[in-house]
């Protein structure tokens, strides 16, 4: 395993052992320099030579890990700008001359050009080199939950008995598909009336009354569904 022969090697250094993840892929990429090529013309999009050719530019390899280093931090432009120049372990990712630092605006400018496709296939090569050296595992995953944003209405006992009869009506659908000859009573009709109904309707006497007209259509889908059920499992045995 001569990957993780170089990063034992490496991990003696305190900038690597404090950001073992950068110093990982900072390894990968000093033994496999082909990977670069995934995104080189990219970034060389637009340029005249193969090479940027004057010395206030940075390389591909810088720009490519430079667009790293900003991701893993969760950095803007102006963040990686002064990353550069107050982490040691940023400067040594990026491999920077303190003599010969960049600005926010030249990291964007070539940073942007990167396609989501070629930086994706990239990715994927890393991590089949890192599962070919050992240094990852595709037996197991862990995978994190996140949060969507979607629009929800207040929930209003009686938004509450109506998202359950129109529940119970799409579950009896595909019941329908898979029963044969499965009959029921569609309450779904009477029971929009009532919600909208309940809402436009001041008066609490009132109100009271046709909420409990809706519970009794409620309990009436809610049989409806039992008996499918029983009689899917009938079928079943």
């Amino acid at each position: 395993m001569p990957l993780f022969t170089r990063l034992q090697t490496k991990y003696e250094s305190m900038i690597w052992a404090k950001n073992p993840e950068l110093g990982l892929v900072d390894t990968i990429l000093e033994t496999h320099p082909e990977l670069i090529d995934y995104v080189k013309d990219d970034i060389m999009r637009g340029q005249k030579s193969s090479n940027f050719g004057r010395g206030d530019m940075p390389s591909v390899e810088q720009i490519f890990r430079a667009a790293f280093y900003k991701e893993f931090k969760e950095l803007d432009y102006r963040g990686l700008e002064w990353a550069q120049t107050d982490s040691r372990s940023c400067a040594a990712f990026i491999k920077l001359d303190p003599r010969r630092l960049y600005s926010f605006q030249m990291y964007q400018t070539y940073i942007s050009k990167i396609n989501k496709e070629n930086l994706g296939k990239l990715m994927v090569a890393i991590n089949k080199l890192a599962i070919a050296e050992g240094l990852e595992s595709i037996e197991q995953f862990r995978q994190d939950s996140f949060v969507v944003e979607s629009d929800i209405h207040y929930p209003t006992n009686n938004s509450l008995v109506w998202d359950c009869i129109k529940e119970s009506h799409r579950l009896l659908a595909h019941l329908a598909q898979e029963v044969s000859e499965l009959k029921y009573q569609d309450y779904k009709k009477g029971a929009k009336k009532t919600y909208f109904k309940i809402n436009n309707t001041k008066s609490g006497e009132k109100r009271v009354d046709l909420f409990n007209k809706q519970l009794i259509l409620f309990v009436k889908t809610i049989n409806n569904v039992s008996n499918a059920v029983k009689k899917n499992l009938k079928q079943v045995s």
